[in-house]
Parts: C-alpha cells; sequence; structure tokens
C-alpha cells in the first residue's frame, strides 16, 4: 500500500478553501500554513502580552464613548472626493489631533486633475490637500496611511451619522474615518504610555484615493524608501486581513460625431451615441473571469435632445487585473477600441475619439516580509481574543502603491464594517477599541525590532 502524503491532503484542503472563498490557491495554502504555524507561534511574537502592553490595552479600554464621539463629527462632515472644502475640513481636524501629540506637519497640495469631456461636461477634479505627520525617534520607521475622502457628494442623501446597539451607520464609519480614528487612538494609547515620543512614525492622509490617488501618488512613493514598514487603515471588513489585492485601471473616452437633424436629414449626421454604444461592448467583453481581469463601463453620457444626432458621448471605465502585464495588455485594448472606428461600415473620418487612461494602482502581490507582518499581526489579535481572517481583494488601496514600491505593508487595520460606498454602509462600535487595541500593540513591536 501506497504510504498516505500528508501534502497531498494539505494541498487538496487548500484548494477547497480556495474554491469556497474565492481567493487564490496561493493564499490558501498560506492561510493553512498560517494555522499549522500557530502553535509556534512563540517563534513570531511573545507568548503574552507585556505589563506595557497590558496598560495600553487598559486605557484603550476606557475610550470607546471617546472613539465613537470623534467618527460622528468626522462622519457628519461631507466628504466626498470632490467636495474639497469638506476634505479639507476633515484634514484640519485630524491635524489637531496630530499636532497634539507633537507631530510635525507638512502640507502637500492637492491639484487639478483634467481629463477629456464632451462640450459643457466640464469634467476636472480639484483635489483637496495632503497631510504628512512626522515624528522622529529611535527603532523601526513606520509609515501609517489612511484617506481622508469618501465616495457620497454633498447632494447624497446618505449625510449623517447614526447607531443602533453596536452597529453605526454612516459615510466613511468603515471606509474610512473609522479607520482614521483607530490609527489616531492606538497613537494616543502610546502617547499615554510614554512611548510615542521615542517612536520613528510618519502618518500620511491623502484626499483623492476614492478617485485613485491621482495626485497624492507621487507622495506615497516618494515616502515608501524612508520607512521599514507600512500600516494602512482601511477596513477589516467581517474581520479579514487582506493579502493580495488585484491592479486597477481607469478609462475616460469622448467619442466626437457629426450633429444633424433626427428627421430631415439624419443620413448626414454621425452618432457619437451610437460609437459609445459599440465601442462600449467592445470593452465589456474584455471581462475574463477565469484570468481574474474585469472591466465595468460605469458612467455614460451624451447627445444634446432627442431629435438631434448625437456630436458626442463619453463615458467612464473600471478595470481590475491580478498581474502586472495583464493592466498593460488591457490599455493596449482600450487603445485599439478607441482607435477604430464600429459603428459606421466607411470610416469618412468625420467621428474621432479622445481618451485618458489611468492604471493608478498595481497589484499588491504579497512578498515574505509582508507575509511576515500579517503573521504579526494575526497572532497579536489572538492574544487579544480576534479571530482574524486571510482573504484576497479586487478592491485597491494606497497599500499597493507602497508595497510595489518596495515598502512591505499591511492592509485592513480599520474597523470590522460592511457595505461600503453604498447607503447600507456601517460598522461594528466595539470593533474600533479591537482594532486601537491590536494597532497599538503591533506598533509597539514593530518599533522595538
Amino acid at each position: 500500500m501506497e504510504p498516505a502524503n500528508p501534502m497531498k491532503k494539505f494541498s487538496r484542503n487548500a484548494l477547497f478553501v480556495a474554491v469556497r472563498s474565492n481567493i487564490s490557491l496561493v493564499t490558501a495554502l498560506f492561510i493553512a500554513n498560517l494555522a499549522a504555524a500557530q502553535s509556534q507561534a512563540a517563534e513570531l511574537i511573545e507568548a503574552s502580552l507585556t505589563t506595557q502592553e497590558q496598560s495600553l490595552v487598559s486605557w484603550l479600554d476606557t475610550e470607546e464613548d471617546n472613539m465613537v464621539a470623534m467618527l460622528k463629527q468626522l462622519t457628519n462632515v461631507n466628504s466626498g472626493s470632490l467636495n474639497k472644502q469638506g476634505v479639507d475640513e476633515i484634514g484640519r481636524l485630524l491635524s489637531a489631533e496630530l499636532e497634539t501629540l507633537g507631530f510635525d506637519l507638512t502640507t502637500f497640495p492637492g491639484e487639478v486633475i483634467e481629463m477629456p469631456n464632451c462640450p459643457g461636461s466640464n469634467y476636472a477634479i480639484d483635489v483637496a490637500d495632503h497631510i504628512l505627520a512626522n515624528k522622529g525617534g529611535k527603532g523601526k520607521k513606520l509609515l501609517l496611511m489612511g484617506h481622508m475622502d469618501t465616495v457620497f457628494p454633498p447632494n447624497s442623501p446618505f449625510q449623517t451619522f447614526s447607531r443602533s446597539g453596536d452597529v453605526m451607520y454612516g459615510p466613511g464609519v468603515a471606509d474610512m474615518q473609522g479607520g482614521l480614528v483607530v490609527m489616531l487612538y492606538a497613537l494616543k494609547a502610546l502617547q499615554k504610555a510614554g512611548e510615542l515620543d521615542d517612536m520613528a512614525i510618519s502618518v500620511f492622509m491623502n484626499s483623492d484615493e476614492e478617485i485613485g490617488s491621482l495626485s497624492s501618488r507621487k507622495y506615497l512613493e516618494e515616502q515608501a524608501p524612508l520607512h521599514d514598514y507600512g500600516l494602512v487603515y482601511e477596513s477589516s471588513g467581517s474581520n479579514n486581513m487582506v493579502r493580495q489585492r488585484k491592479g486597477l485601471g481607469q478609462a475616460r473616452f469622448v467619442v466626437n460625431g457629426k450633429a444633424s437633424h433626427a428627421g430631415g436629414a439624419h443620413q448626414l449626421g454621425r452618432s457619437a451615441i451610437k460609437e459609445l454604444a459599440y465601442k462600449i461592448v467592445e470593452i465589456e467583453k474584455m471581462t475574463d473571469y477565469e484570468s481574474g481581469v474585469t472591466v465595468n463601463v460605469g458612467v455614460v453620457s451624451g447627445g444634446e435632445a432627442r431629435n438631434t444626432i448625437a456630436p458626442c458621448a463619453e463615458a467612464f471605465i473600471d478595470l481590475r487585473y491580478p498581474a502586472p502585464q495583464q493592466g498593460i495588455d488591457a490599455v493596449a485594448q482600450f487603445e485599439a477600441i478607441f482607435d477604430s472606428v464600429l459603428s459606421y461600415p466607411v470610416d469618412s473620418g468625420e467621428i474621432s475619439t479622445t481618451s485618458w487612461t489611468n492604471l493608478h494602482r498595481p497589484p499588491k502581490i504579497p512578498t515574505p516580509e509582508s507575509d511576515y507582518l500579517l503573521e504579526k499581526t494575526i497572532a497579536i489579535g489572538r492574544l487579544l481574543g480576534q479571530k482574524l481572517g486571510v482573504t484576497d481583494s479586487g478592491g485597491g488601496t494606497d497599500g499597493s502603491l507602497t508595497q510595489a514600491a518596495g515598502l512591505p505593508t499591511l492592509d485592513s487595520l480599520g474597523v470590522s464594517g460592511t457595505g461600503a460606498h453604498s447607503d447600507r454602509e456601517e460598522a461594528r462600535i466595539s470593533s474600533l477599541v479591537e482594532r486601537a487595541k491590536l494597532s497599538a500593540i503591533l506598533i509597539h513591536r514593530l518599533s522595538a525590532e
């Protein structure tokens, strides 16, 4: 009889986990290996909390009401990415808190991001300022990251904070004003324990993450090589830490046609909407679930009147891709579609397309160093009674930028929440203190390495 092969069973179990959880096989193997390694957790971290760490935990246990109050204050300020005044107000509130903790602040100017558009639509984004807070000290240099903007515009009906029992609702309670509060109170706990002044910590808060960090990317990539570890305070979802993420891209294209009377001279017109529709069909065909590439034409507009052949039409595209080359290939496909005339049998030169594309987030590909951060955090969570899972995500964060720039980066240190980018956004109130404890101890231990 052939002897049993434990690795074969291990691989089968990992494959089952991958299929059941919709994660990559590599991450499923990581999860299985992590579970097997938990019995050796003492090799990763101390077997119990130190007296100093217990003091961090004890202080944070008294701070839930204050954390909720601060989150309510932030949530009730509309901070949609396009609301520069509101995002700047969030920046002022958080800057005041960081200055109180002894950080030196630097402001990086936002900029106006211009894209092609039809006459009258004037699509441009006036990005608010970004904030870098620094504190020099000893030990490992840590870069803490969070974004101040949300996806909800000032005219959204979803505007204010509310709560029911252990659940809170509102724009940004999970994504990611809640994470900013967790980050701030972890730092407050370290200050109360007399540790913060000796730590080398930077905090970067940008104003345009939800639109792709189009203005702040260069600053994040400048900061990455100046630090040893990166920590991102996006939501932990349903108590999961994200190990790897897809890359993200976006494209905006404008089709210019020829206006004409829809009844009296239909044949003389060249409909931009018709051409847009043909292009959309080809773009949507690029989605391939097997390879992991997805494309979504999320916004379209165009035309002037019901009885006018449309002279202009435009669309906004979202792209997700697991591997860097897939993003490059997708851009080439976009450009081929943009350069072609698909809706008329003969190209008379009366239809043209202008476009803007940006691969704004590279895939976040795990490294041994980022897996070390993940393992260490999960082990600390176990000491705190927090059972944290591991998952992959198609959503992007600034951690993808810093990891690609060479900084080992950990995602998902924020609150436990669901329903982001919708009026169903909610988060668990008790996770504010839970994640602040986790982060405070993690920062304490990383700084001392």
